[in-house]
């Protein structure tokens, strides 16, 4: 798998490389073409940490590119500390702001400034870690109000992003505040699990406890793999707990990936395409001993080094067709092949632990 490994870093890093543009300062930033700008914030952090494993793995000097981007997505940080991302919204407005942008990348944020020691790394995660402070839902305190405009609700994979990004800045600082926070949210998830269905989180809950959006393979798998770096961090009884849950939660998902996606298992239709829902392959390669989930995770990589061999860049070309001439795309290439390169680092860079094998 090694090889197969260096192979998608070479053929990622050779697209991101086009996209680079140097301003007239000798500064390096992302472009957007589908977007016609920046790139986004989150997007620009997950290419950033496939440059590191680009250093480390194949022995390039990448350290100006990283910082640059780092700097980049400082300069686009809000003073709140959100990020907000530039997709489907109004030409001329700020983009929305969301949970999803801040806990996709701080894994990444994370990795380089343990490995290259970039202030501006730190910078980011620290503020965007105290930003999601200040969402903690009045409703209920493990809970994470998942954009300003959507407090109606409980998003369960969104409180587990914060809870995951506040463990990495826990990590950096050793500030007690977000680990308690932390682990307020893993308790809150652990006492949702099979409320409603039997071995499931649905993907949204109301405060009253009852379901707005059921099951999500997609979901449950984000909520599975980043949840896996505060592991550590648990005391013996509340990682026992978790261990147990979580053990027939990836049972579930194993079940319905056998079956593949429909009504009963994948509610949120728009995560139906499961071979490019890579939260789910994170998921499964949390589990380094189960051979038959690990099998499948290695054969959807060795998959996507084939393709990508075929089809090069189009291979993340969006299935979604949005053509309101309003408002910027729902997604673009960018960021589809910036999503996987964060994830892809992810199982490459983050720590292994026996808990759950």
């Amino acid at each position: 798998m090694q090889e197969i490994k260096l192979s998608i870093i070479k053929k990622l890093v050779n697209y991101f490389d086009t996209t680079l543009i140097k301003d007239h300062t000798d500064q390096f930033y992302l472009f957007d073409s589908d977007l016609d700008g920046n790139a986004s914030s989150c997007t620009t952090g997950q290419v950033a940490c496939l440059y590191l494993l680009d250093e480390i793995y194949n022995g390039n000097d990448r350290k100006k590119i990283i910082k640059d981007l780092l700097k980049q997505i400082r300069n686009q940080q809000l003073t709140s500390g959100a990020f907000a991302q530039p997709y489907f919204v109004e030409h001329g407005k700020q983009g929305t702001i969301d949970i999803a942008e801040i806990g996709a990348v701080s894994n990444a944020l994370f990795h380089i400034y343990q490995q290259t020691g970039i202030v501006d790394a730190k910078k980011v995660l620290i503020s965007a870690s105290n930003y999601l402070l200040t969402q903690v839902s009045k409703e209920n305190p493990g809970a994470v109000y998942k954009n300003p405009q959507a407090k109606q609700h409980d998003v369960l994979n969104g409180d587990i992003y914060a809870a995951h990004t506040w463990g990495r800045a826990f990590q950096l600082t050793e500030d007690k505040k977000y680990l308690d926070q932390s682990l307020t949210v893993v308790e809150h998830i652990l006492s949702r699990f099979g409320v409603n269905s039997k071995g499931w989180w649905p993907y949204i809950e109301l405060w009253n406890g009852q379901v707005g959006m059921g099951n999500s393979v997609s979901y449950q798998a984000t909520i599975i793999a980043f949840t896996h770096t505060i592991l550590p961090f648990m005391d013996d009884s509340l990682r026992n707990k978790w261990m147990n849950v979580v053990n027939e939660a990836i049972k579930t998902i194993e079940k319905a990936v056998d079956i593949g996606p429909n009504d009963e298992n994948e509610e949120p239709w728009w995560c139906r395409d499961w071979n490019n829902t890579w939260e789910i392959y994170l998921a499964f390669y949390r589990f380094e001993n189960r051979e038959k989930i690990r099998e499948i995770a290695d054969t959807r990589l060795i998959e996507l080094n084939r393709d990508f061999q075929q089809y090069g860049i189009d291979l993340f070309k969006p299935k979604i067709d949005s053509k309101d001439p309003n408002k910027s795309p729902v997604t673009t290439t960018f960021r589809k092949a910036a999503t996987f390169s964060g994830i892809f680092s992810y199982i490459v860079l983050d720590e292994k632990y026996t808990y759950l094998n």
